[in-house]
């Protein structure tokens, strides 16, 4: 019989993990591969109470909303309306009352608590780089809690790595998207930082290399629970270590140095 996970087994997570009053922490992953919950009619809401307990009124929850959908389609992007794709819990914490979301139509990130405005507003139109939500959750020192994944199938933060070290198998594109702001339909420009054409079918290791490197040098927090795991890490001492890996070799989230250079759009 597949043993459940309780209420109580969330609040000795977040303990085991050290996340404590005053924390930002990016919240990703996937519930399914924990297993079943004892009381799953509440278990968005008690991943809220008990995570929202454990940082306290000064702490912040931020969470990826992307809309990666709308890249392909004609509908508008509404910052209040348009639904997360990036899984059920989410779309549950995109709805609460108190939650502010980066105004991005494809690629967006959301968050709750103490710094929430400051991490969603005013933002450039890029997802990554400077003024961007990453930018920002690093410079507040977050932890970053992978549920049910092991973290280096989660650690987006690296595209913000590769960002800043302006790698040369990725340019910046720009779409132009329909939006909704005050009611009213426009049209504006947003950019995605997008790989080379030739690289997309290249086979890369999921940053296994980058985050083997990392844990042997950062502590890397983990709880067993249900039928899986929850992690939690450092994100600034991650995209420290990016950075200094990809200083070494500009390559190193890909699985081998390409030969076919320069890339053609």
């Amino acid at each position: 019989m597949q043993k459940k996970y309780n209420l109580s087994d969330l609040i000795k997570c977040w303990k085991k993990l050290k996340i404590e009053k005053g924390d930002t922490v990016y919240l990703t992953g996937n519930l399914l591969f924990l297993g079943l919950y004892e009381d799953l009619d509440n278990i968005f809401k008690d991943y809220l109470k008990t995570l929202k307990k454990a940082i306290g009124s000064k702490g912040t929850i931020v969470f990826p909303t992307h809309s990666w959908s709308l890249a392909k389609s004609k509908k508008f992007f509404s910052i209040k309306k348009t639904p997360s794709e990036s899984g059920v819990l989410t779309e549950f914490l995109r709805k609460q009352k108190k939650t502010y979301r980066q105004f991005h139509p494809f690629s967006s990130t959301s968050a709750l608590g103490y710094h929430a405005k400051y991490i969603t507003n005013n933002n450039s139109k890029h997802v990554y780089g400077l003024n961007s939500p990453f930018d920002k959750i690093l410079k507040l020192n977050a932890k970053c809690i992978s549920i049910g994944m092991e973290p280096n199938l989660t650690c987006t933060q690296i595209h913000h790595a590769e960002f800043i070290s302006h790698v040369p198998y990725r340019y910046i594109k720009e779409f132009t998207k329909t939006v909704k702001i005050n009611n009213k339909i426009q049209s504006k420009k947003f950019y995605l930082h997008v790989l080379y054409h030739a690289i997309k079918n290249m086979k890369r290791d999921r940053n296994k290399k980058i985050f083997l490197s990392f844990v042997k040098k950062n502590k890397l927090n983990y709880f067993l629970i249900g039928k899986s795991k929850i992690y939690s890490y450092s994100m600034i001492s991650f995209h420290e270590h990016a950075l200094n890996l990809m200083k070494k070799n500009i390559y190193v989230w890909l699985k081998k140095i390409p030969n076919n250079k320069p890339w053609i759009k």
